[in-house]
């Protein structure tokens, strides 16, 4: 059980697994733990078939009618499903979203200094996105402040997913990575 925000217990599913008598619905499509297919047959049926071999009946899949079950161990069942989550965990790369905040009057220097910071983080291959925010009248000069940030961009070596957009007073742009020559 989960409390959120204002004390309320809400209840967290996890995939549950039916084993041996959780198993509700009879007749059973039942599978040999070698992989040979036994056919449509009652649960207590298959339920003793497990028991004689010293392994349990595990629904597989309960949508299918009738329900797929697979006579095996279930301790390597859950086992094995636990390392597979595992590596998957592993192999997968959070990217993190670094973030680069541009003015309309930023200076020579600032800029360099913020494309070469850039060029640091695209280099550990984070994920940037360049902000501007426009203050009072500067949003009267949008165009002077994207043209800053097609300077940025010259200055870094990169290039954008898509063009800067504005919504509102700010004028955000991804960057795809560095500019490639095309010689």
């Amino acid at each position: 059980m989960i409390n959120n925000y204002q004390g309320v217990k809400i209840a967290k599913f996890e995939h549950f697994t039916r084993t041996n008598e959780r198993i509700r619905i009879s007749p059973l499509f039942v599978v040999d733990e070698d992989g040979t297919k036994l056919g449509s047959i009652s649960k207590e049926e298959a339920l003793s078939l497990a028991r004689q071999k010293g392994l349990d009946l595990v629904e597989i899949n309960p949508t299918a009618h009738p329900p797929i079950c697979k006579i095996m161990d279930f301790g390597k069942y859950k086992y094995d499903q636990a390392k597979k989550v595992k590596e998957q965990k592993a192999r997968s790369k959070e990217i993190e979203l670094k973030e680069i905040r541009l003015t309309a009057k930023i200076g020579e220097h600032d800029l360099s200094y913020k494309a070469e910071q850039t060029k640091e983080w695209l280099g550990k291959e984070y994920k940037v996105r360049v902000n501007m925010r426009l203050r009072g009248r500067e949003n009267i000069f949008a165009n002077k402040a994207i043209e800053n940030f097609d300077r940025f961009a010259e200055i870094a070596g990169v290039e954008y997913e898509s063009p800067p957009k504005k919504s509102g007073n700010v004028i955000s742009a991804n960057i795809a990575g560095f500019k490639k020559d095309k010689k």
